[in-house]
């Protein structure tokens, strides 16, 4: 009786609820990811939409095409959710770059970008 009441109040202890999954940038008080902001809205899950219509046009335009195709070249082949996409526009050259560029970049980080995540000590 009494290990029936004690496995029953289990799941309502902290260490067994499971954290509410958030998206990045979502906390109060953080700002919205700048890629998410360089695509015009606001949520990651609005962005990726967004994102897939910017790469869409991308793959049309040759200069938009090279970079893509220099991306892990020039930038390597992690992205982050944070990273800056204007930041990143320039490690490429001048000729493999548009005023489109950081956009495209917006586009990949929130469509294969990953959360930074602290090493553990």
């Amino acid at each position: 009786m009494v290990l029936s009441r004690f496995f029953a109040s289990l799941p309502s202890l902290p260490l067994f609820r499971t954290a509410p999954r958030r998206e990045p940038g979502s906390l109060l008080g953080e700002a919205p990811l700048k890629a998410v902001r360089m695509l015009g809205v606001v949520r990651l899950a609005e962005a990726r939409e967004r994102a897939e219509h910017a790469l869409r046009g991308a793959r049309r335009c040759s200069c938009c095409r090279a970079l893509l195709e220099h991306l892990h070249d020039r930038i390597g082949s992690t992205l982050f959710l944070d990273d800056d996409p204007e930041q990143l526009a320039c490690a490429f050259d001048a000729q493999e770059r548009d005023g489109f560029a950081a956009r495209v970049l917006a586009a990949c980080i929130v469509l294969s970008g990953r959360e930074r995540v602290a090493p553990a000590l």
